[in-house]
């Protein structure tokens, strides 16, 4: 039996929580601090200027900092004054487990983004 070759077209071209979590492993590896508005302002700045809109929620970027803590790949701490009892933010640091992982993963997701790409750039040339 023949298989088919046919050209199947990226249905989801990024899931937001994938890039979010690739993203913060990713500044915490670097050494960088990371805490949710800083994320959600880094986000809405870098895709301001795009021109479709990429969907920056607060919800998904405090999920994903919940599930990556979940996942024993941060680990955070409240920063603040603890005699007033006032938080100011949750800062994150990244685990062995979360350095394993980001080094384990990293290289293909950028691959694949780089696939879907060039999947697309070849759809966009064949309509020129």
């Amino acid at each position: 039996m023949m298989s088919r070759n046919r050209l199947v077209a990226p249905r989801n071209v990024v899931n937001t929580k994938q890039l979010y979590i690739f993203y913060i492993l990713g500044e915490l590896y670097k050494g960088n601090s990371i805490y949710g508005n800083k994320v959600l302002e880094e986000f809405k700045g870098r895709f301001e200027s795009s021109s479709l809109p990429f969907p920056v929620s607060s919800s998904t970027v405090y999920d994903t900092l919940f599930y990556l803590e979940e996942m024993g790949y941060v680990n955070s701490t409240w920063l603040g004054d603890e005699f007033l009892n006032k938080r100011s933010k949750k800062i994150y640091s990244i685990t062995d487990a979360g350095i394993e992982y980001y080094k384990k993963h990293i290289a293909d997701y950028i691959d694949n983004l780089n696939k879907t790409k060039s999947t697309l750039d070849i759809m966009i040339n064949m309509l020129k």
